[in-house]
C-alpha cells in the first residue's frame, strides 16, 4: 500500500519466513524448493527441518542453494508438528508460512501475499485457495478441493467462520494460510506431534486472530501420492490425532463466547463430526474407543440426534467388521 504524504509515496514492507518440515521426500523436495527459488519476489528466510529422514532428503536439502537466508537442520523423527514448532522458534520474520516438502507454489505467491498484507494493514492471518493433483500414476478416491470461494476482510473470527462455512471452505491445512509469527511459540500456539495436528490447531488459531483476510487466488499445489500422511493406512497415531482434535475443540468451545448462534452451531457440528471420525478411526485401527470424550461431545451438543448417530455409526462399523470376517472365512479353504 502506498500512503500519500504531500506528494511523496511511502512504501511499507513486511517479511516472510517459509518453514518446511521434510521426511523421506527425496523424490519431491527439489521441485518444492525450485518453486520457492522461482518466486518473482523471494521470501526473506527459508528454514527446512529434516525430521529424521532415512532416504536422501537431507542431502537434497543441503545441496540446494538459495540467495536468501536458508537454514537446514536435521533432528530425530518426532513428527511434522514438532518440526514446524522448531521452525517457528528459529524464524525471524514477521509472518510464517508452513510449506509441505512434496508440494509446490505458484511463482507469484510471495509477491501477491506481501501486497495483500500491506494493502490490508497487516492482518493476523491471510487465507487463500489451493489445488490438488495426483502424483504420476497414483489414483485415489478423488482430488480434494481447496477453493475458498470468497474474499474479504474480517474483524471477527466468527464472521470468517460463518462465511467460510457457507462456502464449505473451512480448510485447516497450514499450507493454505500465512500468519503472524507472534501468534506462535511457547505459551501460545503449537502443533501437536500426533497426526491430524493441522485440524487440531486450526480453530485455536482462528480464534487467536483479531483481523483476518481471505483471498480466492490459488497459490498452493498439493501433491496427492501414495505413502503421504493423507493416504497412509490408519494407525494408532491417527487414532490419537483424532482424539486430540476432538478434545482440543471441546476445550476451545468452553473458553469461547460466541457473537452469534450461527458460529456456535458450526463449532458444535464440528465436534459432532470429530466424534464420529474418532470412533471410525478407532474401530478401523482395532483400538478401543475412549467413551469419556464421546460422552462429553453428547453432553455439550445436547443433541439426541448426535447420540443416535453415534449409536448407529458404531453399530454399522461393528456390522461391517462382522461381514468382513465372514467373507474372510468363506474364502478360507
Amino acid at each position: 500500500m502506498h500512503f500519500l504524504l504531500g506528494y511523496e509515496k511511502v512504501n511499507y514492507n513486511t517479511s516472510i519466513s517459509i518453514i518446511i518440515p521434510a521426511y523421506n521426500v527425496e523424490k519431491y523436495l527439489k521441485v518444492a524448493l525450485v518453486s520457492i527459488k522461482a518466486q518473482t519476489e523471494l521470501p526473506d528466510e527459508v528454514i527446512l527441518i529434516d525430521d529424521g529422514s532415512t532416504d536422501g532428503t537431507l542431502e537434497v536439502a543441503k545441496a540446494f542453494e538459495l540467495s536468501v537466508a536458508y537454514q537446514v537442520l536435521s533432528i530425530e523423527n518426532n513428527g511434522q508438528g514438532n518440526a514446524r514448532n522448531l521452525g517457528v522458534s528459529l524464524a525471524s520474520s514477521e509472518y510464517v508460512y508452513f510449506f509441505d516438502s512434496d508440494d509446490f507454489l505458484d511463482h507469484d505467491f510471495i509477491r501477491k501475499i506481501k501486497d495483500r498484507i500491506i494493502d490490508c494493514t497487516y492482518p493476523d492471518i491471510v487465507l487463500f485457495s489451493g489445488k490438488s493433483f495426483f502424483d504420476g500414476e497414483y489414483q485415489g478416491n478423488g482430488l480434494p478441493n481447496y477453493t475458498r470461494g470468497f474474499e474479504g476482510n474480517f474483524s471477527s473470527p466468527c464472521d470468517f467462520i460463518n462465511k467460510a462455512a457457507e462456502h464449505k471452505s473451512l480448510f485447516c491445512q497450514p499450507c493454505l494460510y500465512i500468519s503472524k509469527r507472534e501468534l506462535w511459540g511457547k505459551g501460545k500456539l503449537e502443533f501437536e506431534s500426533n497426526f491430524l495436528e493441522d485440524d487440531a490447531i486450526f480453530f485455536p488459531l482462528i480464534f487467536s486472530c483479531i483481523t483476518l483476510n481471505v483471498m480466492n487466488d490459488c497459490f498452493f499445489h498439493r501433491r496427492v501420492r501414495a505413502g503421504s500422511t493423507m493416504t497412509s493406512e490408519l494407525t494408532n497415531k491417527h487414532v490419537l490425532g483424532a482424539l486430540n482434535c476432538l478434545e482440543t475443540t471441546i476445550d476451545l468451545f468452553h473458553k469461547l463466547s460466541f457473537e452469534n448462534e450461527k458460529s456456535k452451531k458450526i463449532i458444535l457440528n464440528k465436534i459432532e463430526n470429530l466424534s464420529l471420525r474418532y470412533i471410525s478411526y478407532s474401530r478401523r485401527a482395532g483400538e478401543s474407543v475412549k467413551m469419556k470424550a464421546i460422552l462429553k461431545s453428547i453432553l455439550l451438543t445436547k443433541s439426541l440426534s448426535h447420540a443416535l448417530k453415534i449409536s448407529l455409526f458404531s453399530f454399522r462399523l461393528n456390522e461391517s467388521r462382522v461381514v468382513a470376517r465372514l467373507a474372510g472365512w468363506k474364502k478360507t479353504p
